[in-house]
């Protein structure tokens, strides 16, 4: 990390004879991408911009551009052309990005670079990118009513190449998190109160990492915020049944250790994984966490009271283990395993949509009455 500036190493790849990054690198500056079928939509700063594999055009608020080389997919991960971070990205009115693939480094800065001669935006098909309207300056306070606005982060677990556990009937993880995830977003923007993000609203990959860093990033100053991560359940035993809720410390048992180890096994799917590190460091050895902790400890509670009316397997209770997707969320983040997929009986259920619409019900009122509790506001010191 440099003054004023968050560094991003590059590791090009070369599959296809020229330079590219997975599209996953736009999110650690910030941007969303979902897939839909072979098109890619990526939003970032007010930009949107859709990709589409073996293509080189790319459009942006419905204008086309043409790179030198076209998108590609390659084991169920689409990468983008250098190119396209090189000379598109900083002349789309995010100047807030710089790249430098001389040194192999991207870096999001806090003030952007002056603008010069060569950097005009590029006549090409479609005419030139407008640059996006000026943002506050750094530091400016928030208007008050964006302020007391509630944001809920919601994370659909796993995605794309990764489809978590799965049941004994075909089910996939990953397509029954999303959907519980659509519900309790829908509801929760019912009230206008509440800012909420997705994580991912599509069928697609996005780095453990980076969900925390996501949340993170789109919490205002002050903001009272809440992550919750949605899971299904697994064991070996189809008997195995019920619903239990995690926050992020030390696993204490060796059922929490073993839910640990199957969700932080979802890093096989992602390119450039960092080595190993403990994954309690960051939080454990902060003092400011502590407050976070014993908030998420008191809303898994309360998830756990909600479910439990709606839930027709057993209480598991309250749990703690080191989850990578939790690790450096500032605010009160939690985990939830809404079922085990690996049970028959529980499989059936969670792949109704009534079900999901009473589950996603539950942890919306866990969400009310957190907030309600006075909890998940962050003091100016935590930030």
């Amino acid at each position: 990390m440099e003054s004023g500036r968050e560094t991003l190493t590059l590791r090009p790849e070369r599959g296809q004879g020229y330079a590219a990054l997975p599209v996953s690198t736009l999110v650690s500056l910030g941007g969303e991408v979902a897939s839909r079928g072979e098109e890619v939509e990526v939003r970032i700063g007010d930009r949107e911009i859709r990709f589409r594999a073996d293509s080189a055009e790319f459009t942006v608020g419905g204008e086309t551009h043409r790179m030198a080389f076209p998108v590609y997919t390659a084991g169920g991960v689409t990468f983008l052309p250098t190119q396209f971070f090189v000379e598109f990205l900083p002349r789309m009115g995010i100047p807030s990005v710089q790249v430098e693939l001389a040194t192999r480094t991207l870096r999001r800065v806090r003030t952007p670079p002056p603008r010069t001669a060569s950097a005009a935006a590029p006549e090409v098909r479609g005419g030139p990118v407008t640059p996006a309207p000026s943002r506050p300056a750094p530091g400016r306070t928030a208007p008050p009513a964006a302020a007391r606005r509630k944001l809920v982060v919601v994370d659909a677990g796993h995605g794309g190449v990764d489809p978590g556990a799965l049941g004994p009937g075909g089910a996939q993880e990953k397509m029954v998190t999303l959907a519980v995830a659509r519900q309790l977003a829908a509801i929760l923007r019912e009230d206008s109160t509440f800012e909420v993000r997705m994580t991912r609203d599509q069928d697609t990959l996005i780095a453990l990492r980076d969900r925390a860093r996501l949340a993170n990033r789109w919490r205002g100053e002050g903001q009272p915020a809440l992550f919750i991560s949605i899971h299904c359940n697994a064991n070996n035993s189809r008997a195995a049944r019920g619903f239990e809720t995690y926050f992020l410390s030390e696993a204490k048992t060796e059922d929490a250790r073993r839910v640990e180890q199957m969700e932080n096994a979802a890093q096989r799917y992602e390119r450039d994984t960092p080595g190993r590190v403990d994954p309690l460091s960051f939080i454990l050895h902060d003092l400011r966490q502590n407050k976070y902790l014993r908030d998420s400890n008191d809303w898994a509670a309360i998830i756990q009271d909600e479910l439990e009316e709606v839930h027709p397997g057993p209480n598991r209770g309250v749990k703690q283990a080191g989850f990578y997707v939790l690790n450096g969320a500032f605010m009160p983040a939690v985990l939830v395993e809404i079922g085990f997929i690996t049970n028959p009986e529980e499989e059936d259920v969670l792949t109704t949509s009534r079900h999901q619409r009473r589950i996603a019900e539950g942890l919306a009122r866990s969400i009310r009455t957190f907030f309600r509790n006075g909890s998940g506001r962050l003091a100016d010191s935590d930030r």
